[in-house]
């Protein structure tokens, strides 16, 4: 084992190795010029495994660089509006398929509003059991001007001919498409037929 062999001429600690020695001297015993040179020449000296242009570790963001953010966002923003118009547009696209097909299961005599969503019941409010059908339809009802319309006409009529007899019977709607409603209504009407293909009459 190496012995500690070179002394410190101040402070009499001994070292094994010189360079022991001169590292204890520079820190330990260095003068009060020395330190204040060092402390001069570190400040503001950047860390090791600091960001370039940080001097408090704390990332230095340009004018530039926030710019740059928001462009990105505006891009962003812009491709989710252009995603969520597409969106809208296979709806109406959808919305006016299905009014298709139901047409045309009404015209070979299938009901078209049997695979209508049933819509949701409204939370706190009880769930009776319902108006039985063919019960008098509640008056200003679409239901119940449908049947008037019905019982003024001898003949066999269709949605869309229903549809234009009840608004100008007085039926007030906000309906974008009154021939669906109607088609959706008529198969709940228990004194209304359907004759042939898509033609409905009050029954006998």
């Amino acid at each position: 084992m190496v012995k500690a062999s070179y002394k410190c001429s101040k402070c009499s600690r001994k070292f094994k190795m010189p360079a022991h020695l001169a590292r204890h001297m520079n820190t330990i015993h260095a003068s009060a010029a020395t330190k204040a040179k060092r402390k001069a020449a570190g400040k503001g000296k950047r860390r090791v495994g600091r960001p370039r242009g940080s001097v408090t570790g704390r990332p230095v963001r340009t004018a530039a660089a926030w710019s740059s953010m928001g462009d990105a966002a505006s891009r962003l923003l812009s491709d989710m509006q252009t995603f969520h118009g597409d969106l809208l547009s296979r709806r109406n696209s959808l919305d006016s398929e299905i009014d298709s097909l139901a047409r045309a299961m009404d015209a070979l005599g299938g009901s078209g509003g049997a695979t209508k969503t049933p819509a949701k019941r409204k939370i706190g409010r009880p769930a009776g059991p319902g108006r039985p059908r063919g019960s008098a339809p509640r008056e200003g009802s679409l239901k119940n001007y449908i049947v008037r319309v019905l019982k003024q006409n001898s003949k066999p009529l269709s949605p869309n001919d229903i549809g234009i007899r009840v608004v100008k019977a007085g039926f007030k709607t906000k309906a974008k498409d009154l021939t669906k409603a109607v088609s959706n209504t008529l198969p709940q009407l228990g004194n209304v037929k359907r004759i042939g293909f898509g033609m409905y009459k009050i029954g006998r």
